[in-house]
C-alpha cells in the first residue's frame, strides 16, 4: 500500500511545486525519560489522561468543544460539542443531551440540531491525487472529528426538596465539559416543558424511533386540567381541549388513527367548570365530544379493538392511557332526501328545518357573485315569511302550515311574484333585483335537505348535544352543496348558542364541547362568499373565546393552509404528520427546525407543538386504541 501511495504522489505535476512551498517540521521536543522526571516543570499539574479503550460515564458522549467559540446571547447560541469515536454511532439529529454547570447541579439542556465531520488537520481533498489515494484503501473515519451542533433550550435547576425547575438559558457552559445524552424522564420532562400526565399524544421520539427511557417508550402528554375528583377544585392551568387544535397529514399518513387515538383521550370522565344562569354560578360538567365525520370512521370508536393483547392493556394502564370503545357514543345521521343513510350500527336520525334560516339567512346565500342588494332583498324576503308565524304579527297573512317549511317559503315568494306585491313595494325589490333572488332562493339542494325528516335537530339537543357522550354525525353519504349545508347548519347552531349569552340553547350553552371537524379546510377557508364569511367570522370568535365558553374546536385537514388565518392563529395545540412541501411553506405554525424533516415522515409519525411546551417529534401507537378497520 505504501508503494501504492509513493508511486501515486511522484505522479503527481504538482508535487514539487507544493514541497518547495511547505516549510519543515521541527524536530519534535525530546521527552524526558523516568530517570529524569525530576527535571519537569513542577507548577504544571499532572492530569490523568485516559486511553481510548476506557469507557465513558454513563450516557457521556463527548465535551463541550473549546477550540470554537462558545457563545450563550439572547439572540443565538453557538455551542458544539466533540463526539468521541466510540459514541458516533449513539448520536443522533434530534437527541436531548445535557452538560453540567460546575460548582452547583444545574445542568444545560440541549437539543442536537446538527452533525458535521471536520477533518484533524487542513486536508485538501480536493485533487485527483486525493480521490485516488482514497479509492486505494479503506475510509479511516478516525481521520477525522465528529460535532454536534447544539441548540440549548433550557437550564435545569435542583429547587430545594429536589424538584427540578426549568430557567431560560443565561449562563455559559466551560470548555470540555462532558456532553452526555438525557435519559433521565425528570430531565426530559422538565427541559421540554412536557407535563406528567394528561391527554396521551404518542411517544417522544427521534427518527421515528421511539425514545426509550427504563426499557419503556417515554410517553408523552398534552396538559389539560379540569376538576379535581378529589378535592372537586379547579386545578391549575388551561385545559389544551379549550384552547383548539389542528391535526394535519396527508392522505394515507395515519391521520385518522392518530386523530382517533387522541379524541379518545379526552373521553375520560373528566369533568370542567361552567357558568350557568344569570348570577354565573358554576357547575362541573363532563365533555361532550362531537364528530363531523365525512367518511363514516368515527362510529367504530364505540367498539373495542379486538386485537389489543394483554401485556398491552397492561402497558396501556400503566402510562394511564384511555383505551377500549367509548360506553357512550351516539351516532345522529342526516336524514337527506335522495341519499341512502351509511351503515353505522345503531343511529339516530336528524333532520335540518328550514326553521335554522330564520336567524341564519345567510345559509341562503353559497354564492360568488351576490351584490349587496340581492343580499338584502333575499334578507327581507326571509324576514317577511317568519313574521308570519308571529302571533303578534298582524301584516302578513298566516300560513298553512304549523312551522316554517323551505316548501312553504317558495310558495310564499311565487305568492309575491308581481312587481305590485306588498313585499316587493315595501322592500323596493325591482323586476331584475327579483329575479336574482328567486334563483338564488329556489334550489335543488334546499329542497332535499330541509325538512327531510321527522326529527329536527334543535328539538332533540338534549340528545345530541349531552354532557359525557360522544356524537358522531356522518355525511359520506352526502356531497357537495348538500354536505356542506347540513354541516354549517349545525356547526353555526352550536357556535351561536356558545358564544352568544340571550334566548340560547341550554343544552349547547351549559355543556362543555370538543367539536372535531374531519376535512376542516371545507368549512374554515378563506371566505370567498357570504356565507362563508358569516360560519367563518362566527368561527373566529369562538376561537377566541373558546376558554370563556367551554368550546374547543379540533380541525383534521390535509391541507391547513387552506383554513383561514385568524383561526389557524388561535389554535395552540399543533400535530403535523406527514406533509408535502407546498402544504408546509403555506403554515406558519410549523415549527422552523422540521420543516425539512416532515415532508419525509413515516406512517404516525408526527410533530407536535402544544401550549408552552417545545415542539418535539412523537410517533404514534402502531395500533388503534378502539375499533378501526380502514
Amino acid at each position: 500500500m505504501t508503494d501504492d501511495i509513493d508511486k501515486l504522489l511522484d505522479d503527481d505535476p504538482f508535487a514539487d511545486e507544493q514541497s518547495t512551498d511547505q516549510t519543515e517540521e521541527p524536530e519534535p521536543a525530546e521527552v524526558p525519560d523516568s530517570d529524569t522526571t525530576e527535571e519537569v516543570d513542577a507548577s504544571i499539574p499532572e492530569r490523568p489522561v485516559a486511553n481510548e479503550t476506557s469507557e465513558p460515564s454513563d450516557g457521556e458522549v463527548g465535551h463541550v468543544l473549546a477550540s470554537e467559540e462558545i457563545r450563550i446571547a439572547r439572540d443565538e447560541y453557538n455551542v458544539n460539542a466533540f463526539v468521541m469515536t466510540g459514541q458516533r454511532d449513539a448520536v443522533r439529529v434530534g437527541d436531548y443531551v445535557e452538560i453540567p454547570y460546575p460548582i452547583d447541579d444545574d445542568l444545560l439542556f440541549s437539543v442536537i440540531d446538527g452533525l458535521r465531520y471536520e477533518p484533524y488537520t487542513e486536508l485538501d481533498d480536493k485533487s485527483d491525487t486525493h480521490n485516488q489515494i482514497s479509492k486505494s484503501r479503506e475510509l479511516d473515519e478516525s481521520e477525522f472529528v465528529l460535532v454536534a451542533e447544539l441548540d440549548p433550550l433550557a437550564v435545569l435547576r435542583q429547587r430545594t426538596g429536589g424538584d427540578l425547575e426549568r430557567g431560560i438559558v443565561n449562563r455559559i457552559p466551560k470548555p470540555n465539559t462532558p456532553v452526555s445524552l438525557s435519559r433521565d424522564e425528570d430531565h426530559l420532562r422538565t427541559g421540554l416543558n412536557i407535563p406528567k400526565e394528561g391527554v396521551f399524544a404518542g411517544y417522544l421520539s427521534v427518527g421515528g424511533d421511539a425514545m426509550m427511557i427504563d426499557d419503556e417508550e417515554f410517553a408523552y402528554y398534552i396538559q389539560n386540567p379540569g376538576i379535581d375528583p378529589d378535592t372537586g377544585e379547579s386545578e391549575d392551568g388551561e385545559p389544551a381541549v379549550f384552547r383548539h387544535s389542528l391535526v394535519a397529514g396527508s392522505t394515507g399518513t395515519g391521520k385518522t388513527h392518530f386523530t382517533k387515538n387522541l379524541l379518545r383521550q379526552f373521553v375520560d370522565g373528566k369533568r370542567y367548570p361552567v357558568e350557568v344562569g344569570a348570577d354565573d354560578d358554576v357547575q362541573q360538567s363532563r365533555l361532550n365530544t362531537v364528530i363531523f365525520d365525512p367518511e363514516n370512521e368515527y362510529w367504530e370508536m364505540r367498539e373495542d379493538n379486538p386485537s389489543l393483547t394483554d401485556e398491552q392493556r397492561r402497558k396501556l394502564r400503566r402510562q394511564g392511557v384511555e383505551f377500549d370503545g367509548v360506553d357512550d357514543l351516539q351516532v345522529f345521521v342526516p336524514e337527506v332526501d335522495r341519499t341512502r343513510s351509511p351503515s353505522t350500527s345503531e343511529s339516530i336520525s336528524l333532520t335540518i328545518p328550514f326553521s335554522v334560516v330564520e336567524h341564519e339567512p345567510r345559509l341562503l346565500m353559497p354564492f360568488d357573485q351576490m351584490s349587496d342588494v340581492t343580499r338584502g332583498a333575499i334578507t327581507s324576503c326571509i324576514d317577511a315569511y317568519f313574521s308570519c308565524f308571529d302571533e303578534d304579527n298582524a301584516e302578513w297573512p298566516s300560513r298553512s302550515v304549523s312551522e316554517p317549511r323551505y316548501r312553504d317559503f317558495i310558495d310564499f315568494l311565487e305568492e309575491h311574484d308581481d312587481a305590485e306585491s306588498r313585499l316587493r313595494e315595501r322592500n323596493s325589490i325591482g323586476d331584475g333585483t327579483w329575479d336574482a333572488v328567486w334563483r338564488r332562493a329556489k334550489q335543488s339542494e334546499y329542497f332535499d335537505v330541509f325538512d327531510g325528516g321527522t326529527n329536527p335537530f334543535p328539538e332533540m339537543t338534549d340528545q345530541l348535544f349531552r354532557e359525557g357522550q360522544v356524537t358522531v354525525i356522518p355525511t359520506s353519504h352526502l356531497r357537495g352543496e348538500k354536505e356542506y349545508l347540513v354541516v354549517l347548519s349545525l356547526l353555526s347552531y352550536i357556535i351561536e348558542n356558545k358564544i352568544d349569552d340571550f334566548g340560547v340553547d341550554p343544552s349547547v350553552k351549559q355543556t362543555p364541547m370538543l367539536v372535531a371537524v374531519d376535512e376542516a379546510h371545507n368549512y374554515f377557508s378563506r371566505p370567498s362568499n357570504v356565507r362563508e364569511a358569516y360560519i367563518v367570522g362566527r368561527a373566529r370568535e369562538a376561537a377566541k373565546q373558546g376558554r370563556k365558553d367551554k368550546l374547543g374546536l379540533m380541525m383534521i385537514t390535509q391541507n391547513p393552509g387552506d383554513i383561514d388565518g385568524d383561526i389557524l392563529k388561535q389554535i395552540n395545540t399543533n400535530v403535523f404528520l406527514q406533509l408535502r412541501d407546498e402544504v408546509i411553506e403555506d403554515v406558519s405554525s410549523v415549527p422552523r427546525s422540521y420543516r425539512k424533516d416532515i415532508p419525509k415522515f413515516g406512517k404516525g409519525q408526527a410533530v407536535i407543538k402544544a401550549p408552552d411546551v417545545e415542539a418535539v417529534e412523537v410517533v404514534g401507537l402502531p395500533y388503534c386504541l378502539t375499533r378501526h378497520d380502514s
